[in-house]
């Protein structure tokens, strides 16, 4: 099969490649490495349209953007990225490692998860993973709570609610290799499976559920639409944990917020990315 390899360079990659990288993810981009600053996306060439990179153009002219579309030579893709793909260490919280890694030292961390991500997102890689599970630990008691991961990529917030005394999961995402790759991670971590994992949108939490925690680390624009949808399913005194969007987005948000009598409880800030605990 052939490939592309979009070559993405800004002004300051160390801000700007991981703001790329999610609003790339939106299309069929099957893998992202980056290359002494500069990012590479990667795409089968029958896939590509050039208005996928017009995710870009919010952000083009602050981070100064150039790209390049490169044809590619036939390559071990599974190789370049393991030769990528380093473990992802959330403070002394957490060691997240995929199997080709070595396990670190029994006790040097409170919690580890083995995750292999393969086509899904979150790795802990990203700027809102990484808020994610440090608001996961520090903020909220899962101890026999039912918690709902929505647009749960790989699993590793859902896996990480488990892990942390979570009774009841149900795992939610609009792509079905996602749901395949949530259940291969639980497994090789020795977890108890999600009691429900399907593959859609809102429309796909059962009618009957409720939750005492939401999670949801997707995009602004879903958020808007389904916050109504997660309030129906919150059970009084739950607690809702977002993240996928830029701090100028919070003004947006709150606007929902305030109409669904949610209260801002804590906030986090990481790499140009925000992350928010609703009551």
């Amino acid at each position: 099969m052939a490939y592309l390899g979009i070559e993405i360079r800004s002004e300051e990659p160390t801000v700007w490649n991981d703001v790329a990288l999610a609003l790339l993810s939106e299309h069929p981009f099957e893998s992202f490495e980056e290359k002494d600053d500069v990012l590479w996306a990667y795409i089968p060439m029958a896939e590509f349209r050039e208005d996928m990179l017009n995710a870009l153009d919010d952000i083009r002219a602050s981070a100064g953007i150039e790209t390049k579309i490169h044809e590619l030579e036939k390559t071990n893709w599974n190789a370049v990225w393991e030769s990528q793909f380093d473990p992802v260490i959330v403070e002394n919280i957490c060691f997240i490692y995929a199997p080709f890694h070595p396990k670190p030292k029994t006790g040097e961390y409170a919690y580890t998860m083995q995750i292999m991500p393969k086509m899904a997102f979150g790795t802990g890689h990203h700027a809102t993973t990484w808020m994610m599970i440090k608001a996961m630990h520090t903020q909220l008691d899962f101890t026999g709570k039912s918690v709902l991961d929505m647009g749960c990529g790989t699993g590793i917030l859902a896996l990480f609610a488990r892990i942390k005394g979570a009774k009841t999961i149900h795992a939610i995402d609009i792509d079905d290799w996602a749901i395949d790759n949530t259940m291969e991670n639980f497994a090789a971590n020795n977890a108890m499976p999600p009691e429900f994992a399907k593959c859609g949108d809102r429309n796909a939490i059962p009618k009957d559920a409720r939750y005492d925690i939401i999670l949801a680390n997707i995009n602004r624009n879903v958020l808007l639409e389904d916050l109504p949808t997660y309030a129906k399913h919150l059970k009084p005194n739950g607690q809702i944990l977002l993240s996928g969007f830029y701090p100028h987005d919070v003004n947006v948000l709150s606007e929902v917020f305030g109409q669904l009598q949610f209260v801002e409880i804590d906030r986090l800030e990481h790499k140009g990315w925000c992350c928010i605990l609703l009551d």
